[in-house]
């Protein structure tokens, strides 16, 4: 694991999230609902036509190590997951420039053009944000940098062919809007670039 004296402390502000508690009442009972308010995000699904492999990143998550740990797993790659380029919508940026400053950020490419697929709602008990996810393709003179995050971030950039992604997807950690942009691949896009 990359990072060192990792512990829980006090909980007292976050620019990231916000945690809420509404009350209600509902058939005549008096009720609560806690979630936490959090900041809308980008994700794009990369395809690098000359490797006809997805761009996808390697990254280790907190949440994720914390829920393994709590419940015993055993995996020698406790915390990372395998996920599509993504970022917060912290700028005040339309959705497809912060999009590519993504994948500058995270891939080191940056996409001529980007593709809206669809926005997403995530969460809906613990909390919501709006996704909106973009498809990009790209070669090698799209590289204009090394990739691999900013500040705190430590990110790997992986290639994945497509025609392995089956395979590979069966041992990895990673979430659904992952397997969604692959079959959307399938669905939309495979016949044009394979």
């Amino acid at each position: 694991m990359p990072f060192e004296n990792l512990k829980e402390i006090l909980f007292d502000y976050s620019d990231y999230i916000k945690p809420k508690r509404f009350s209600y009442e509902s058939n005549g009972k008096k009720c609560t609902w806690d979630f936490i308010e959090t900041k809308d995000s980008v994700s794009i699904l990369v395809y690098h036509k000359d490797f006809k492999s997805f761009v996808l990143v390697r990254q280790f998550r907190i949440p994720l190590w914390y829920y393994q740990k709590i419940n015993n797993c055993k995996d020698k790659d406790l915390g990372y997951t395998i996920e599509l380029c993504s970022g917060l919508v912290d700028k005040n940026l339309p959705l497809d420039q912060i999009a590519k400053e993504e994948c500058i950020e995270e891939l080191g490419y940056l996409p001529k053009k980007l593709e809206k697929i669809k926005d997403f709602y995530t969460g809906f008990g613990s909390g919501v944000n709006k996704q909106s996810l973009y498809f990009a393709v790209v070669d090698e003179n799209d590289k204009v940098s090394d990739g691999g995050g900013i500040e705190d971030e430590q990110i790997e950039t992986i290639f994945v062919k497509v025609d392995e992604y089956d395979k590979f997807s069966k041992e990895i950690i990673c979430n659904s809007l992952l397997e969604f942009a692959y079959l959307w691949f399938l669905k939309r896009k495979k016949d044009f670039y394979l």
